[in-house]
């Protein structure tokens, strides 16, 4: 497993080139802008967002897929389309050639750093980071400290790095199978009784835990994309904080 140093990046008038649509392309577009970035995103398709950062010059959009040069004067790089594994390993190599540090979203072996879960408050910003291992764990981690989980546990948060092991080699199974788990139903699996399980040393039988509980989608709707069981904890706690 890599080591990585954390570092904080000045990205004020630097070419970023970020390269897919979505969602997740949206986000990480806004959140390069917020930081200053001469932002380049390549995608076929973006999202609304998008499109009117790009009307209004605040980046530049590339209405196509990735191609050999796009890479040419990038400070940094990111793909969060990772579907085409073939347009990945083209995208790794041109940024190996260019000498430029490339994240490949969920796809730790190719990247050259890492994105961290972040907490920002003002000026003070806290970056959380499990070297790749598992986005669920750092996501669950921020929010644990933000107050923003609906997921309540009565462990301090630093048990939770505990698990960091057990998360990585159930990810790494699931990856093995072509299973995706909607990142909601993880939080959902992320639970005091894995926890418990892991702090005991019964790390086989936490293994077979957390899949199977990740494996069980359908209870969950996360077979049609969302997870109700989050939802409902998202709503329940929703009520008790306007009390």
């Amino acid at each position: 497993m890599s080591k990585y140093f954390p570092v904080y990046l000045n990205l004020d008038d630097r070419r970023v080139v970020v390269i897919g649509g979505g969602e997740l392309g949206e986000s990480k577009s806004l959140a390069l802008i917020n930081c200053g970035a001469k932002l380049v995103v390549i995608a076929k398709d973006v999202s609304e967002a998008v499109k009117k950062l790009s009307v209004s010059k605040e980046m530049t959009w590339v209405c196509r897929d990735y191609e050999y040069g796009d890479l040419k004067g990038a400070f940094i790089a990111i793909v969060t389309d990772t579907r085409d594994t073939e347009l990945i390993a083209k995208i790794s190599d041109e940024a190996m050639e260019r000498n430029v540090p490339l994240n490949v979203v969920d796809v730790t072996d190719l990247c050259t750093w890492i994105a961290p879960a972040v907490i920002k408050k003002g000026e003070v910003s806290i970056a959380i980071s499990t070297g790749g291992t598992s986005p669920a764990l750092a996501r669950r981690i921020r929010e644990q400290i933000s107050d923003m989980s609906p997921v309540k546990s009565r462990h301090n948060v630093l048990a939770l790095a505990d698990l960091a092991p057990v998360l990585a080699d159930v990810r790494n199974e699931l990856r093995v199978k072509s299973v995706r788990v909607p990142a909601d139903h993880w939080q959902v699996c992320i639970t005091d009784e894995l926890i418990d399980l892991v702090m005991e040393d019964k790390i086989n039988q936490a293994k077979k835990f957390l899949l199977d509980s990740l494996l069980d989608v359908t209870r969950c709707g996360c077979d049609s994309g969302e997870c109700r069981k989050w939802m409902e904890m998202s709503s329940a706690s929703n009520d008790v904080s306007s009390f």
